[in-house]
């Protein structure tokens, strides 16, 4: 958790600054994506226990309920849903010169190490920061409601599924409100009336279209040719239709890993292990296919340009 900080309050800033120096289009706003809230959530709870524990010397200012709570939910979000963004999401690599893409690295795989060292050392931590992290409500943890491993959004928050599924709608339905008021037309080229416009702002929902899902989506669910779907991208002109689609399916996929990755996790040590070593060996391999490309074809396209 020290690293985390550590790393996370010199990365994080350090790429908002870029994005929001980015052209053609401001990134700024891609902080409001649910894995950029989460390390931001993340973060403040562990500098509010850093403060009770070290300035209010633990009288009370977080209360057990409370820590148990962000612990479950962050569990559940931590090793599935930012854990299975390490697999799907091609950006996610290791590349040291790049301080963008470490940044991105940085919130995908840290959290998952961090609640290892949480889940599988808790009495090394306890033992060394005793007045930071309590973690007495290890042994008594489930990860699904009593109920059932099938319920609503808001039922089983003492369960690390149901504080898990209720922290990701927390961010989603806010976000998909931002989308409809404001973020859907903020990246657009082109007026309602069909005159140019000058768009500032980007988004992350703008951005993942416009890197080849605008096709499949506009080819599996709305039967939209190709060349139809590129003309979309090249203008940021997407709809209502194509944002719910996308929407639908980041929730389908942040359910699905909560149970497919995120229980596993948390019902057995080797398994989580092998996540981190597995997603660990899949960012180093797609940091050393981009080097490759840079180094061999990239360049030697650029030779020939200059010199054949």
């Amino acid at each position: 958790w020290l690293v985390y900080l550590i790393e996370g309050s010199w990365l994080i800033p350090r790429k908002f600054y870029n994005m929001c120096r980015a052209k053609p289009l401001n990134q700024a706003l891609y902080y409001l994506d649910f894995c950029w809230c989460m390390n931001f959530t993340a973060f403040a709870m562990i500098l509010v226990l850093v403060f009770s524990g070290v300035v209010a010397h633990d009288e009370g200012l977080v209360s057990d309920a409370a820590r148990k709570s962000f612990f479950n939910a962050m569990m559940g979000v931590a090793c599935g849903t930012l854990m299975g963004a390490n697999i799907v999401l091609p950006f996610v690599a290791c590349m040291f010169h790049d301080v963008n893409t470490m940044t991105g690295l940085f919130i995908h795989l840290m959290p998952p190490m961090v609640m290892y060292t949480f889940m599988w050392h808790s009495a090394e931590i306890k033992e060394h920061w005793p007045y930071i992290f309590h973690l007495t409500y290890l042994e008594g943890l489930h990860y699904f409601p009593k109920e059932g491993i099938f319920f609503t959004p808001g039922d089983g928050l003492e369960s690390v599924a149901g504080s898990s599924v209720a922290l990701y709608f927390l961010w989603w339905i806010p976000y998909v409100c931002f989308q409809l008021l404001v973020g859907i037309d903020l990246p657009k080229k082109i007026n309602e009336d069909g005159t140019p416009k000058k768009p500032k702002w980007d988004t992350v929902f703008h951005s993942t279209m416009r890197q080849g899902l605008c096709i499949t989506l506009g080819k599996v669910f709305r039967g939209r040719s190709k060349n139809e779907s590129i003309a979309l991208c090249m203008e940021n002109n997407f709809d209502l239709i194509d944002f719910f689609i996308y929407m639908i399916c980041h929730l389908v996929a942040a359910m699905s890993a909560f149970y497919l990755i995120g229980y596993p996790c948390f019902s057995s040590q080797e398994f989580h292990l092998f996540m981190i070593i597995f997603v660990t060996w899949l960012v180093v391999a797609r940091g050393a296919k981009r080097y490759t490309y840079y180094t061999t074809k990239m360049y030697a396209r650029v030779l020939r340009e200059h010199f054949a």
